[in-house]
């Protein structure tokens, strides 16, 4: 049987029960492609629950032959290499070093992307869900349901396996009542379809090289996202050992509440560390991954409800940037 959320026990698990103010907090990888790539840097606080964006820090990739990238700054706490400036590759392993501001400075334990990886295929089922209802009935909600089945390549040594669902959907603004108006724009929204969630195999515990059927997440039916087209991605991310094994740790103490940019009440040692001092070790963690990803989509007339036109109606229907994680550039999968 196979498990797709992590709930068996763990070997060891690693917390820092107390938070600490001046905590520094690392997400963000080196993957089988040629970017772009980014770092998010923050910094615990005594005062407030959510770290803080760290800026003016010194971030570098480290690749074979000890060959440095520096991430530049693109936003407070954000640090990117550009699309192009490196090409990861499997089989290859990766670090960073993290210079803070204050003159730390951080090193994370090499990892190699892997060499092999999954290869997904999306499966949207289309239906109804039960949800309570205030007054304690059962109601019978439209939703959809993400699966996946995934074949693996033959493998002597095990591999270590994630899947996450992220979603794109199209929202266009109302027509212009003028004809010499500009054309209403189509924006495209980025949405986490589940940030509870965290989805994990590993090869040796399968009987067989096919993951058939997998259930990932199920989204409900939010009307306005679905008039136009609603575009499910499945990533499957090969990962280290020690990766998997964060992972596990991370649902087991904090069922994923969010990134690991939020508060949770207990922290999960990562790869990580000080270079001075190997007890003082940051949060979060610097990846190296395979990546391979599927998509399909639903439109209005797939769905067992009728969607109306949210537009006119809402201010968005007249700048739709407005939308949160809304951008007027097309993906190329959409």
């Amino acid at each position: 049987m196979i498990g797709v959320s992590v709930s068996g026990c763990v070997d060891e698990i690693n917390l820092d029960i107390d938070r600490e103010g001046g905590k520094l907090v690392v997400s963000g990888g080196i993957y089988d492609h040629n970017g772009p790539f980014t770092v998010e840097l923050a910094i615990t606080n005594d005062v407030v629950t959510v770290p803080l964006p760290l800026s003016k820090a010194n971030v570098t990739l480290i690749g074979p032959n000890e060959i440095r990238y520096p991430y530049l700054e693109t936003d407070p706490g954000v640090y990117s290499i550009p699309f192009g400036m490196v090409d990861g590759r499997r089989g290859d392993t990766y670090h960073i070093e993290i210079e803070l501001p204050d003159g730390r400075v951080y090193r994370s334990i090499p990892e190699m992307i892997p060499q092999f990886n999954g290869v997904p295929e999306t499966i949207l089922d289309v239906g109804f869900i039960q949800e309570p209802a205030a007054n304690g009935r059962l109601l019978d909600v439209p939703a959809v349901s993400i699966l996946a089945s995934t074949e693996l390549p033959d493998h002597d040594e095990p591999l270590f396996l994630k899947w996450d669902v992220e979603s794109v959907y199209a929202f266009r603004e109302n027509e212009p009542a003028n004809p010499a108006a500009p054309p209403a724009n189509t924006c495209y929204i980025t949405r986490k379809t589940d940030t509870q969630t965290i989805n994990l195999i590993r090869s040796d515990e399968l009987s067989s090289n096919f993951i058939e059927n997998q259930p990932l997440v199920t989204k409900t039916i939010i009307r306005d996202q679905f008039y136009i087209r609603h575009v499910f991605g499945v990533t499957v991310s090969s990962v280290s050992e020690r990766r998997y094994l964060y992972w596990q740790n991370v649902d087991e103490i904090i069922n994923q509440s969010g990134t690991i940019f939020d508060a949770p009440p207990a922290t999960v040692r990562g790869n990580i560390i000080n270079a001075e001092d190997e007890n003082d070790f940051a949060l979060g963690y610097f990846e190296a991954a395979a990546k391979n990803s599927a998509y399909d989509f639903v439109t209005r007339a797939d769905l067992p409800v009728f969607i109306p036109n949210p537009c006119p109606g809402p201010s968005e229907c007249n700048n739709c940037l407005l939308i949160e994680d809304s951008s007027l550039e097309r993906p190329d999968f959409f």
